[in-house]
């Protein structure tokens, strides 16, 4: 009897720790066998068992009120896993960069991107930032670059599959840079994407 009471008191802080591993301030709509969850500030996933497979972290994107009418970072209301990949954002000097982690929460595509959109069939539109040397400042001796994004789609190991527009002039800088560039472009069917120039004019591009 002194046995059974023992192990019954052992295991209540098991169960009531897994009691809090169920319980989150928000739990989203099931989308492709993942669910996202969050408790505070962070988000993680469930999937369709219930069980976390990405564990609760600072750096899915979410917005509280989202521009639905933009592809990209501030169209997501919450986290998504999509093509088993979600959107993780990285912040160097001020500046928001993105990439996206796999179904596990590894890393799969490092944050170097000014914007991207959520994968579709295995295809994801990036900003891709370069830099240009100009020369030097002798007063400050410091390099002088100039910046610049191209729209591009990537595959879901990272890779640029298509440079579609650009190059379009960007300043790096925090005050200049508060919210991620958009994407302009629409998807017409799974292979047809029209994107908008640095010229303002929209192209069609079949993939």
């Amino acid at each position: 009897m002194k046995n059974l009471i023992l192990g019954i008191l052992i295991s209540i802080p098991f169960m009531l720790f897994a009691q809090e591993q169920k319980e989150f301030d928000f739990v989203a709509n099931q989308e492709n066998g993942f669910t996202a969850v969050k408790k505070a500030n962070n988000w993680g996933f469930l999937d369709n068992k219930g069980d976390i497979v990405v564990s609760l972290r600072s750096d899915l994107i979410h917005n509280e009120n989202p521009k639905i009418d933009k592809i990209g970072v501030e169209g997501i209301r919450y986290p998504q896993l999509i093509d088993e990949r979600a959107i993780i954002k990285k912040q160097e000097n001020g500046i928001n960069y993105y990439g996206f982690i796999n179904a596990e929460g590894k890393t799969v595509i490092e944050p170097i991107y000014l914007n991207v959109s959520n994968f579709s069939d295995g295809k994801a539109l990036a900003l891709k930032v370069e830099q240009e040397r100009l020369g030097e400042n002798q007063l400050l001796g410091k390099g002088v670059v100039s910046y610049k994004y191209d729209v591009v789609l990537i595959n879901k190991e990272g890779e640029v599959e298509n440079y579609l527009e650009g190059p379009f002039p960007v300043t790096i800088a925090e005050e200049k840079l508060r919210e991620a560039p958009a994407i302009n472009a629409k998807w017409l069917s799974e292979n047809v994407v029209s994107v908008k120039g640095p010229k303002g004019k929209w192209k069609i591009h079949k993939l």
